[in-house]
């Protein structure tokens, strides 16, 4: 999976509905999510239930991605940085070595697993926004990471970032308020 483009195969039952290069995903809450952006509509409370579980199940960003040069040469878990690597060990070592929001030893899976948490937690809030002109759903809740996995640097919230367009998460990271996250102020809370 690592190494394809999420937007040249389609990861049928993985959430990823991309057929053709470039097309934004075709399934079903990914188009309500940019219909919600779109019309600044109210969501219903089972269009919100929706989004929620979608983004829960969907796949981490599946792209390689470039490495910032002071990122390189980071080792983590017996892999080093280089110029290019997995999104999701490339968030994982940012949050683990550079930010250190969880602790050392925290695997790809534990992180997701961390993450897919927040997205299901109670009292999560939604927003739904465009950035860069992609159209984006995002939630902010109360970290629940287990203390083994919590680093010294750990924030009380987790934000987890959605995009609707590729039908993947992009990103998840703690942070000490909501106030802290750059959200567009044209944003649409939905929770």
């Amino acid at each position: 999976m690592y190494g394809a483009s999420s937007n040249s195969q389609a990861y049928l039952g993985r959430g990823v509905t991309n057929e053709r290069p470039g097309a934004p995903s075709r399934h079903p809450v990914d188009q309500l999510i940019r219909e919600l952006i779109d019309s600044r509509r109210a969501a219903t409370p089972d269009e919100v239930a929706r989004i929620v579980e979608r983004m829960a199940v969907a796949p981490f960003d599946p792209e390689i991605v470039p490495v910032r040069l002071k990122d390189r040469g980071i080792v983590y878990q017996q892999r080093a940085l280089t110029n290019r690597a997995s999104s999701l060990f490339y968030h994982l070592v940012k949050r683990v070595i550079v930010e250190q929001q969880w602790s050392e030893g925290t695997t790809e899976s534990d992180y997701l697993h961390d993450i897919r948490d927040a997205i299901r937690n109670q009292p999560a809030r939604l927003v739904v926004y465009r950035r860069h002109g992609g159209a984006v759903a995002a939630v902010c809740a109360p970290n629940t990471v287990v203390a083994l996995r919590r680093g010294p640097e750990e924030h009380p919230w987790i934000f987890v970032i959605y995009s609707a367009d590729r039908g993947v998460i992009v990103s998840g990271y703690q942070v000490s308020s909501l106030n802290t996250v750059s959200i567009p102020e044209d944003r649409q809370w939905l929770l």
